[in-house]
């Protein structure tokens, strides 16, 4: 609606509200960390901060049970992209649900037809974004804790957000900060 707000705030209020807590559950569990893979980190960041952003805009445009279902093909992206990033292989069976899962995508996004929202594009978008962000983290998983993934990830997301929301900001209502 009119009083909805930019994608970008509420990407925003999703790194900068988990951030504390990660924070202070790195004080509490006292991890170690291991030299990060930057490189890795800014493409699962990338990632991570476009999908969430598509994901609530695409909500804005289509109703949020398509925007969800379309965002949960992302195992199905994943699969795809880990036989070409991290040379993994599948058989008739991960094929046969890939498939399923890409006729599932076309009822949901009816290409072709006068049912068509180019809006669940976005979505879609959002589904490749994560399926990317969960073929990184099982690369980043190899060398990296957990915990070291998960905290980089909400600082470097919180930092690009907050550099963005201010140009959007609206003040939220009481229930929007609910």
């Amino acid at each position: 609606g009119a009083d909805a707000l930019s994608p970008f705030q509420v990407t925003w209020g999703r790194f900068f509200f988990a951030l504390p807590v990660l924070m202070v559950a790195a004080l509490v569990m006292r991890p170690r960390f291991s030299s990060p893979q930057w490189g890795w980190h800014t493409v699962r960041v990338t990632c991570g901060v476009s999908g969430v952003t598509a994901m609530f805009y695409a909500a804005t445009l289509i109703p949020l049970a398509d925007t969800t279902a379309i965002s949960f093909l992302n195992p199905m992206f994943a699969m795809v992209l880990a036989i070409f990033i991290l040379g993994e292989k599948f058989g008739p069976v991960g094929g046969g649900m890939a498939g399923l899962g890409l006729i599932g995508a076309m009822l949901l996004i009816r290409p072709g037809t006068a049912g068509f929202q180019p809006a669940a594009l976005i979505a879609l978008f959002a589904a490749v974004a994560f399926g990317m962000e969960v073929v990184v983290l099982k690369l980043l998983a190899r060398t990296e804790s957990p915990f070291q993934i998960i905290l980089i990830a909400n600082i470097v997301g919180a930092v690009v957000a907050s550099a963005v929301a201010p140009f959007v900001w609206q003040a939220p209502t009481p229930m929007q900060w609910v």
